[in-house]
């Protein structure tokens, strides 16, 4: 449920600085049922302590290697059709997956570089 204040009612109040940000100059408050918000405050509080830190310190550096996978190799889509070809186009991006990052270990250089779409690219090959 979403209640809205009146602009005229907001905008006289000389609180209205410490009670809204909003641009339109009126409060708005939102108001959920009491088991989803209690949910989601007990998952907020969980977030905050040290063995959900560990888990998710897992799930990052897997999501990491997701991602360094997919920029690397661009396997997000299958060059091939049938899924014998699909899973050796997978072990080929694997396998320079892994030689990238032994390269890079052993030369020292770090991988992580800004991300950039095709059109700041193509932006950017225009301008220079």
């Amino acid at each position: 449920m979403v209640i809205t204040f009146g602009v005229l009612t907001c905008r006289p109040c000389p609180f209205r600085e410490q009670c809204t940000s909003s641009a339109a100059g009126r409060r708005m408050l939102t108001l959920r049922p009491r088991e989803p918000e209690e949910a989601l405050a007990r998952a907020r509080a969980e977030q905050k302590t040290e063995t959900w830190k560990t888990k998710y310190a897992l799930r990052a550096g897997v999501e990491g290697t997701i991602h360094q996978a997919l920029d690397i190799t661009d396997i997000r889509r299958a060059r091939y059709r049938g899924l014998p070809k699909v899973r050796l186009q997978h072990a080929f991006s694997a396998t320079a997956l892994n030689v990238v990052r032994l390269d890079a270990y052993r030369t020292g250089h770090d991988q992580h570089r800004p991300r950039s779409s095709r059109l700041e690219r193509l932006a950017h090959r225009l301008t220079a």
